[in-house]
């Protein structure tokens, strides 16, 4: 300064610096923009050449990853497609169709087998015994039965006659020791006390019974009753008062008293193992 001040350092100006570019930058940073420009440019036309450009009948070999962690192998440059197999389905018989109902398979129904009816009011199932007495003027048409006199309703004289006929033929000797016996004989039976029973209430007035015996006098275990108690029923006859019965029947077992009710129920009696009382009571 001419004016001889003296200028603190700390007040002066500062000078401007100068920096040195260094030589051809500005070239190098034109070049590097234009490069990546054309990277740019270069990877876009090639990304819409994959997406959207024309097919030359061939698949591009740069194909987009899908987004999975799994590994895959590399896929071919061409796949030939392979058409799928359709399932096979069983295919099901078809029924022609036909304008006619089909025939309904009838119903049968088997029949349900009828209790056997007991003819109660036949001549043949009359009851009788104590509390069933018949009346004083009970009647029937009789029959011979043998060379003494004795008589049975008529009725009942062939299936007798045949079972007779039948034991003889296998040997057996059959004596008929009481048949029918009118009402006023039984009354004197009674009255005499040869019997207990009163007169109407034996079956001996019915005309159906009969006390059979043998020519030896012993029937009970005799073959005769073995053979009666086996092959009676065939002939319509049945045991009157078997043993166990007595407080139903109202009389002693008379293992040689048989009585005629008809061959049907003559089996069923015997198959049913009870006496006449309680067959009819059913």
């Amino acid at each position: 300064m001419s004016n001889g001040t003296r200028i603190d350092p700390e007040e002066r100006e500062p000078r401007a610096i100068k920096l040195r570019q260094p030589k051809h930058t500005g070239r190098k940073i034109v070049l590097a923009v234009l490069s990546v420009i054309l990277i740019v440019a270069l990877g876009g036309g090639v990304y819409a050449f994959v997406e959207y450009g024309p097919d030359f009948g061939f698949t591009s070999v740069i194909t987009k990853k899908p987004a999975s962690s799994e590994t895959e192998e590399p896929s071919l440059p061409y796949e030939p497609e392979i058409p799928e197999e359709p399932e096979s389905v069983p295919e099901e018989p078809q029924v022609p169709e036909t304008s006619e109902p089909e025939p309904e398979i009838p119903v049968i129904e088997e029949p349900v087998p009828e209790e056997p009816q007991i003819p109660r009011d036949e001549w043949f199932m009359i009851l009788v015994n104590k509390e069933n007495p018949l009346s004083e003027d009970f009647s029937i048409e009789t029959a011979v039965i043998d060379e003494r006199g004795r008589v049975v309703d008529a009725r009942i004289f062939d299936d007798l006659s045949a079972m007779i006929s039948a034991g003889e033929s296998e040997g057996l000797d059959f004596v008929i020791q009481t048949a029918f016996r009118t009402y006023a004989k039984q009354k004197e039976f009674f009255e005499a006390g040869t019997t207990t029973a009163a007169p109407g209430t034996s079956e001996h007035n019915s005309g159906l019974a009969v006390d059979i015996s043998c020519a030896s006098g012993y029937f009970e275990g005799s073959p005769e009753e073995a053979w009666l108690l086996e092959h009676a029923h065939e002939y319509g006859f049945i045991l009157r008062y078997p043993e166990g019965k007595e407080d139903i029947t109202g009389f002693e077992h008379e293992p040689w008293h048989f009585r005629y009710v008809g061959k049907e129920q003559a089996v069923l009696i015997k198959e049913s193992g009870l006496c006449l009382e309680e067959y009819l009571a059913q």
